[in-house]
């Protein structure tokens, strides 16, 4: 969202009601209904369902309020298979974390780290910069949205995030969850003004709870110690601030950091190794340029070096492999969602553009 959302407009009425946008297909032909879910939800997942989920009474709602910067959605649908691909990544260039409980139901994910199942009374943590696909019975859960820039200086091992599944038997976790589950019953009786000055507070608890949650059910011993997140997040801070330098590699940020190769490596094992990694960020920093409506007439070219690639050709030939898209059909049409039904003039999407635009 624009920092412009950050404030109340000048003027402003104080006893404006928080902004909600519910979406449901209940006025939607049956027939039609699965479609005009799949389109509006491919804002962030691109969602598939067996033929009889489809067809037999399908239901999908989706009421969320804006409080803020952050966002806090409840879900009720039916069982699905959700996926965010690289395909999906480039499509939307969304740069958020999200934090998921479960009121009713189950989800299951595989992602580059194995296997995560949401605990009972627990949170699972999504960076949407990463691929996921998730599968899900009949459900209701409640979606907290938050933009990277929010919580990146607040969180201890900002890039160690995706796919944590959190124990509702953690302090931490389950003062979240009851804060989740209170901002939303209460989001009716707030003003907007209210709101706007409580999404801070709700990103410093997020943080608080991924930084003091001792106890992580999907990663267990793989995560990184005390010491070696700090070591990690002195070298990703060097890669962020050098990734316009043509000749960042492992072993400059060896040198430089007075660390072995070998140890760099074992750092980074789990995310395929420093070198991917700095790829992986320098074409990061690339897609979030060319999904920058402000910044259109930039050329790509510039984009390019700007993240550390010194042809053309080089850095296509890399997007393209990551992303399945060229850079220029990213910027040209990157931004739309998946081709389905038109929806009628009673269902409200404005959730959608609200989550693109926490992207700006």
């Amino acid at each position: 969202m624009t920092r412009s959302a950050d404030k109340a407009p000048p003027g402003a009425d104080a006893q404006q009601p928080v902004p909600r946008s519910v979406f449901s297909v209940d006025s939607v032909p049956t027939r039609e209904r699965y479609d005009v879910w799949r389109e509006s939800i491919s804002c962030i997942f691109d969602v598939d369902a067996d033929r009889p989920t489809r067809q037999d009474g399908f239901a999908a709602s989706v009421d969320v309020h804006m409080f803020g910067p952050v966002l806090l959605g409840r879900t009720t649908t039916v069982r699905q298979e959700w996926t965010r691909s690289p395909l999906t990544i480039a499509r939307d260039g969304m740069d958020h974390y999200m934090i998921q409980l479960y009121e009713s139901g189950h989800m299951i994910c595989e992602h580059s780290g194995g296997v995560t199942e949401m605990p009972t009374d627990g949170l699972v943590v999504f960076d949407l910069a990463r691929p996921v696909i998730s599968r899900t019975d009949n459900f209701t859960n409640m979606s907290l949205v938050l933009p990277r820039s929010m919580l990146d200086g607040m969180l201890k091992s900002a890039d160690d995030q995706h796919m944590r599944a959190l124990t509702g038997n953690e302090p931490m976790v389950a003062l979240l969850r009851d804060h989740m589950l209170s901002l939303k019953r209460l989001a009716p009786r707030m003003t907007a003004a209210q709101a706007v000055e409580i999404g801070p507070a709700t990103a410093g608890l997020a943080a608080a709870c991924l930084n003091g949650s001792m106890e992580d059910i999907a990663l267990g011993a793989g995560r990184p110690t005390l010491r070696e997140a700090s070591v990690m997040e002195r070298c990703r801070r060097f890669v962020e601030a050098n990734l316009s330098r043509a000749d960042l590699t492992p072993a400059l940020v060896a040198t430089e950091l007075g660390l072995s190769r070998t140890r760099l490596y074992q750092l980074f094992e789990r995310r395929g190794g420093i070198a991917r990694y700095i790829r992986d960020r320098r074409l990061r920093r690339a897609l979030l340029a060319l999904t920058d409506r402000g910044a259109r007439d930039r050329p790509i070219y510039d984009i390019a070096l700007a993240a550390g690639f010194t042809s053309d050709a080089a850095f296509s030939r890399q997007f393209r492999r990551q992303f399945g898209m060229a850079p220029n059909d990213v910027r040209q049409g990157g931004l739309g969602t998946a081709a389905g039904a038109a929806p009628g003039p009673d269902v409200d999407r404005r959730y959608e553009s609200w989550l693109n635009r926490l992207a700006v």
